[in-house]
């Protein structure tokens, strides 16, 4: 079990360490472009910025991706990932990403019937017949 932990750790690393491989990247590129926007302002550089935004949306839709997918073999690393120091952690959870953020999230998006469902759902596991 403590293997397989360490596995998925790892996995969550390698996929945080790659999407900031790709950011390195492509930071550069976007310095480069909107300093070469201001000083000439011509649309095909507009149109490579469009392009450059839409990579960068992607590699992060990508990186959400991944990192959802591992999160449902081990969710604790989700809230506080183990390759962050101490101070990264501190300020995920004083900028207002805690576990409880989450929860009042999807009790806003799903409604008060989250309540009458849950209590369903623990009426049937206990072996009660929900009326």
């Amino acid at each position: 079990m403590g293997s397989s932990s360490k596995n998925i750790e790892q996995a969550q690393e390698c996929c945080y360490l790659e999407w900031m491989i790709l950011q390195s990247q492509r930071i550069p590129e976007l310095k480069q472009l909107l300093a070469q926007r201001r000083s000439h302002g011509d649309e095909d550089n507009d149109n490579k910025l469009r392009e450059l935004t839409g990579k960068i949306i992607g590699d992060f839709k990508n990186y959400a991706a991944k990192r959802a997918d591992l999160a449902h073999r081990c969710s604790s690393n989700y809230y506080a990932p183990t390759w962050n120091s101490p101070l990264e952690n501190a300020l995920i959870w004083m900028g207002g990403c805690r576990p409880s953020s989450f929860f009042r999230l999807v009790y806003a998006l799903c409604g008060s019937q989250t309540e009458i469902r849950v209590t369903q759902f623990l009426r049937n596991i206990d072996g009660y017949e929900s009326s």
